[in-house]
This record gives C-alpha cells, structure tokens and sequence, in this order.
C-alpha cells in the first residue's frame, strides 16, 4: 500500500511539473492530505495527524529525487540533455518548493552549478583519501588487511 501512495504522490508532482507549475512542498503535503479527508470517529484527529506526517515525509521523499545527486538522473532529465533536470527544489521567500527548470532564475541555476561542482571537489578529495590510506597502510604494513584476504 505504500509504493501506491508513493507513486501516487509521484505522478501527482510529475503532472504538476508538466504542466509547468511551481510545486510548493506543503502545497502538495495539503491538498494530497484534503483529498483523503473523509476520515471520522473518534480516533480520526490521531488518524488524522499520522497521515500528514506519512504523506509529508513520503513527498519529501519524491521531491528530494531533484534534489543533487546522481540517482534518478535518467528519468528526471531534460529532453535533449544528459543531466539537466526538468525541476530543482529550491527557497524561495521561506517557502520550499520544485520549480520548473524555464522558471529558474539564472542565480538559481548558478548556485545549483556551484553546489554539483562542490560535490565534485568533494568526490575528488574523498577519492584522494581513499588512495592516501591505501598507500599509508601498505607502507607501514606489508600484512595490511586486503593482503592477508588475496593470500
């Protein structure tokens, strides 16, 4: 029941993205949230409070897909480009929100750049550590851990 609930959350940004609207996050968390209302009895405030917290962390969840990193990049592309995404999540006047990408500002985009070239430097340097540990401990141990598994 809850991949339903994803995908319906999903498909439910997607067309909003397509038609080119904003997507305001707590936009979507209410109106997904108002279209299940129908609950009643006693219990339906707990009830009531468990599912805004479920469906706002489930379209977290799906926003952060546009968010920087490398998953989802195929389906979340733009026509025509091999990493442009179709939407960003971005803040604007305290409101967070996934905005089409012909919506952005170019100081919205330029920061997105700088964020993808911080994460690169990020990526190389942690690479280079990696490397350095690699040849720190086969100096200092010729029985370092991955020589003692190939024998």
């Amino acid at each position: 029941m809850f991949k339903k609930i994803q995908i319906e959350i999903a498909s439910f940004i997607a067309r909003k993205l397509n038609r080119g609207k904003i997507v305001p996050f707590e936009l979507v968390v209410s109106e997904i949230v108002a279209a299940r209302s129908g609950i009643t009895g006693p219990d339906a405030d707990f009830y009531r409070v468990c599912t805004y917290k479920v469906v706002k962390e489930t379209v977290k969840t799906c926003i952060g897909k546009y968010k920087a990193n490398k998953k989802n990049q195929d389906q979340l592309s733009l026509p025509g480009f091999q990493h442009l995404q179709i939407a960003y999540p971005v803040t604007r006047n305290d409101v967070h929100m996934l905005v089409p990408i012909d919506q952005l500002t170019d100081g919205e985009l330029a920061a997105r750049a700088d964020e993808y070239e911080s994460m690169a430097r990020g990526c190389r340097d942690h690479a280079r550590e990696i490397r350095g540990y690699i040849q720190a401990r086969t100096a200092a141990n010729d029985n370092a851990p991955a020589k003692r598994e190939a024998a």
